[in-house]
């Protein structure tokens, strides 16, 4: 039976690769799990969360930036962010190939009890210049997500895969806009492709590409961002029905008790 961070999309103990183009709602994303899953407030309240700790890098936005996006995600949740358990590190020069780095980072997770988040923003930045490899072998990146989930974690890595530019989202191809990107989620358990629509709404769909792990929603679906009028809190959302999901919470929550009353 599967073990879940995110209950049907997020495996426990998975490496992710979330995917986007510039301004597509990564970071928004990558946060927003981040407050849901230190809280155990339901994902994009839809999917339920196993509370675990976080480690969140982020490499890409900025403290300011960083810190403002956070605050608002977590104020949308009524979360605290000072309460709960969550790290966060903003331009910690985190670099793949910096043995120093990544030896600080086992520390950290190896510190924690059960399944740590690490969510890291964003793959370029963390390459320090290095290309991801070749294909067919092993890689620095792919043995980074072995090293990670053996220290314990659940991995999220962040990649931007291109130029925002205006597309519809059915055409859009997440292998053709990733530059390496067969390369890239042969490293990874599962992609998260994520695209913004051309509506007026800020809207994002998300695209899960499945490698090595089960989901049980592997189709696209529609999130939200829902923001108040002072900006100052903010809050994604799955906006459509997912059927795949129904009869899913009882079922994950007390598995044990029925394979018991079972024998």
């Amino acid at each position: 039976m599967a073990r879940w961070l995110v209950h049907g999309l997020i495996p426990s103990g998975s490496s992710v690769v979330l995917m986007g183009q510039l301004h597509s709602g990564k970071a928004w994303l990558a946060e927003q799990l981040a407050v849901c899953v230190a809280s155990g407030h339901d994902f994009l309240d839809t999917f339920r969360v196993e509370q675990q700790h976080v480690i969140l890098i982020d490499e890409d936005s900025g403290t300011a930036s960083f810190k403002r996006r956070f605050s608002r995600l977590s104020s949308g949740l009524n979360v605290d962010p000072d309460v709960a358990p969550v790290e966060c590190y903003s331009r910690c020069n985190f670099l793949l190939y910096d043995e120093e780095r990544r030896s600080w980072l086992r520390d950290l997770i190896k510190k924690q009890r059960g399944t740590p988040l690490v969510i890291i923003d964003n793959l370029e930045r963390i390459m320090g210049g290095h290309e991801i490899g070749v294909s067919g072998g092993a890689t620095p990146l792919a043995d980074f997500c072995h090293e990670l989930r053996d220290a314990g974690a659940t991995l999220m890595v962040v990649h931007q895969t291109g130029a925002r530019r205006q597309s519809r989202v059915e055409d859009w191809d997440v292998r053709k806009e990733a530059e390496g990107f067969t390369m890239l989620i042969e490293c990874f358990d599962l992609g998260l492709a994520i695209f913004r629509t051309p509506t007026a709404a800020t809207e994002f769909v998300l695209k899960p590409i499945i490698r090595e792990t089960h989901v049980s929603v592997s189709r696209p679906f529609t999130i939200a961002l829902k923001e108040d009028a002072a900006l100052t809190r903010a809050r994604l959302s799955v906006i459509e029905e997912l059927p795949e999901l129904r009869g899913k919470r009882r079922q994950d929550i007390l598995p044990q008790v029925v394979e018991g009353e079972r024998r």
